[in-house]
């Protein structure tokens, strides 16, 4: 019983945007959904463990360090794009980003240790449910630095090459 109770739980917390997905149609509010190619790695990568919860976990955990490399990449890039005090403020903005990174890791291994405490997220799943939250954080982040990037190229699109 205890593990039902966390696997519905943990499909509330991982449904949560399918949930507002739905509401937001019943409201005719249009949504698009952008899936980036790590998560199409990440899935096809826990497809191909056969979804055990092993695999899984290090499906997430290479999904992680992916997110990461991405980050790192997105933020060199626009580095590169900006001009002199928008490259400080990055910086700033990036070095406050992995602090708040770090004090939302925290919250979400303490949220998982409550849930761990209250019987509701111990065996396999927990560790994979508390992984998948860590990537969420990291996945936001890196969506917020593309959407910059795309930003500045609506502005300036690239130059077309003549053939």
């Amino acid at each position: 019983m205890t593990m039902t109770r966390f696997v519905g739980g943990a499909a509330c917390l991982l449904m949560g945007g399918l949930t507002l997905g739905v509401m937001a149609q019943a409201n005719e509010t249009p949504i698009t959904v952008t899936t980036h190619p790590i998560e199409l790695e990440t899935d096809s990568c826990m497809e191909s463990g056969n979804w055990t919860t092993q695999a899984m976990r290090d499906c997430a955990s290479e999904a992680q360090s992916a997110w990461n490399d991405e980050i790192e990449r997105l933020a060199s890039v626009l580095e590169r794009v900006l001009g002199g005090e928008a490259v400080e403020a990055l910086e700033q903005a990036q070095a406050a980003w992995r602090t708040s990174r770090d004090a939302d890791f925290e919250l979400i291994g303490a949220y998982h240790a409550e849930l761990y405490r209250a019987e509701l997220g111990g065996g396999t799943l927990g560790p994979l449910s508390e992984q998948l939250h860590r990537n969420a954080v990291l996945r936001d982040r890196a969506l917020q630095l593309q959407r910059y990037l795309d930003a500045l190229e609506e502005l300036n699109p690239p130059e077309e090459v003549a053939e």
